[in-house]
């Protein structure tokens, strides 16, 4: 049961809503609750002020621009998996917010709330009654990570599905802030919110560049189980044709979720790609080691419930057989 300790706003504008953020002590933006409201009843958030999203309509729309689609934040997961203009634009897209959670989830949970969860790790995510014989970690204001002790910050893990296949396309986001309306990479926003901790903005919208005629994109999820999990691992791929008239290199983008606190893009690793394109496929098994080598420096694996890290770490190859399969190669990436 949620106890009901705090209070309870539903504005109808995104300024009074951003103005309640401003003006309430310890106050917390309620977008579809599948985050937040279990973090309430396991007593790790305990907002003084709920502020509900639900009413503010401007946020809910999806919308074919000039240079971009845009996407409101409180478009729920279900309805951007079935939007006709996310599925004839960006299809990947709609792959990826069909793979959330169940049915039931998706129909609550908002685009907004699965690119601002929670970062989740096997001790925060307990009970207050579970973690009270154990020091605070992090998160919690203390100076330890459970997960990893020797690690000097946070290293609990981020899970989005959406987040890799936007990023993947330059995904920009809007936001509201003191200063109004903003626009920034949504990479920013989601390191600032995530790794680097929490400041006071409203995300209102993702914006999405129309892609290159020609682009293909793949999205790819591993789970203990195919729905209801968060993922093991999870990455999308983006294939653009080149932009410019004189060169037949293509852009290439990999970024990988659910190895630590954000995303991690293989920028090197397709740099490498691009400048040696017109020698494939012979460069394929090379620029498989080049980004298994890169994703060990940035990133680590990370012990979760019913998963080794052997297991997870098995799983880090197929990103890259599916790049050859994207890429229209025979060759085998094993």
């Amino acid at each position: 049961m949620l106890k009901a300790d705090f209070i309870y706003e539903a504005p109808d504008t995104v300024e009074s809503a951003f103005n309640f953020i401003l003006t309430r002590e310890n106050a917390a933006f309620l977008a579809g609750g599948t985050d937040l409201i279990p973090l309430i009843k396991y007593g790790v958030k305990r907002p003084s002020y709920l502020i509900d999203l639900r009413r503010i309509s401007t946020l809910k729309s999806i919308t074919l621009r000039e240079k971009d689609l845009f996407i409101g934040s409180m478009v729920t997961v279900a309805d951007l998996a079935r939007d006709p203009l996310v599925n004839r634009t960006i299809p990947v897209l709609g792959e990826s917010a069909r793979s959330i959670a169940s049915p039931q989830i998706r129909n609550c949970a908002t685009l907004g709330g699965n690119l601002f969860q929670e970062r989740r790790c096997l001790y925060f995510n307990q009970s207050a009654f579970w973690r009270q014989n154990i020091s605070p970690c992090f998160k919690l204001g203390g100076i330890v990570c459970h997960q990893i002790p020797s690690s000097k910050g946070c290293r609990a893990i981020y899970y989005s599905d959406t987040a890799p296949v936007l990023l993947s396309f330059d995904a920009e986001a809007e936001f509201y802030t003191q200063n109004g309306f903003q626009i920034a990479p949504l990479r920013d926003l989601i390191r600032h919110y995530g790794v680097q901790g929490e400041e006071r903005f409203l995300l209102t919208g993702i914006l999405i560049p129309h892609p290159q005629k020609g682009t293909q994109g793949k999205f790819l999820k591993w789970g203990l189980r195919r729905s209801i999990d968060f993922p093991a691992l999870n990455a999308a791929i983006r294939v653009s044709p080149s932009a410019a008239e004189e060169s037949k290199d293509p852009s290439i983008k990999i970024v990988v979720g659910a190895l630590g606190p954000e995303p991690i893009s293989l920028e090197e690793t397709t740099a490498f790609l691009v400048s040696n394109f017109a020698r494939l496929p012979s460069v394929i098994k090379e620029t498989k080691e080049f980004g298994l080598r890169e994703l060990a420096a940035k990133g680590s694996l990370i012990r979760e419930t019913g998963l080794s890290l052997k297991s997870k770490g098995n799983l880090l190859p197929l990103i890259f057989r599916t790049l050859d399969e994207l890429l229209g190669l025979t060759q085998s990436t094993e």
